[in-house]
């Protein structure tokens, strides 16, 4: 039944919620539709009224997941609607290099979704989709005033690999999360910089 994660019932919303806790406390092998099933309190044949199939779930829980991890950029841009280019970059990454640092939910949760994502083509795409949405608010985010579109471009392929693999290196890294920041910041307002010299 379900198809997106904008308007779900209260069923479905428990399915994906006990997925989720699957997902972080089991990782991919532990995530059946017989175990969301028993988790819910639910029949398999109900789980599966709902969700067709495990993929349908993952789909959609990852839908749903990205948009409460969108949702904490949106909230950045409110706040910083009048900050300078250097202090909202620099607010931007020390955010997304906690997340790394913490090895929050998040970060359990999106590991197993990109080794799903490894052998399963359908959340493989739309692991893509999510990453280019993720892309274009942090352009947005970023460089609100800027209509240079190469920079924008050149600041999401500086910053979202980096937030990624940040997640996985952090603990091993020389630099502190403020000092990453910093030189982060300062790379990302000179390709700001740079992009907009080479426009005149």
């Amino acid at each position: 039944m379900a198809s997106g994660a904008a308007t779900l019932s209260e069923k479905e919303l428990r399915i994906l919620d006990c997925a989720l806790d699957l997902l972080k406390e089991t990782g991919d092998a532990g995530l059946t539709m017989r175990k969301v099933a028993e988790r819910a309190g639910m029949r398999l044949s109900n789980v599966q009224y709902y969700f067709k199939s495990r993929d349908d779930v993952l789909k959609v829980m990852a839908t749903r997941y990205f948009e409460l991890c969108t949702e904490e950029i949106r909230l950045l841009t409110q706040d910083t609607a009048g900050s300078t280019l250097r202090e909202r970059v620099r607010l931007l990454i020390l955010t997304g290099l906690r997340h790394g640092e913490e090895l929050s939910d998040m970060c359990r949760i999106f590991r197993e979704l990109w080794a799903i994502s490894s052998r399963n083509d359908a959340i493989r795409d739309h692991m893509a989709d999510y990453y280019r949405s993720f892309s274009s608010l942090i352009e947005d985010f970023v460089l609100a005033e800027a209509a240079d579109h190469g920079s924008r471009g050149k600041i999401a392929s500086l910053l979202v690999p980096f937030f990624e693999g940040y997640s996985v290196t952090a603990s091993a890294l020389p630099l502190s999360s403020e000092d990453v920041a910093d030189m982060l910041s300062h790379l990302t307002v000179s390709v700001a910089a740079s992009s907009k010299q080479a426009a005149r």
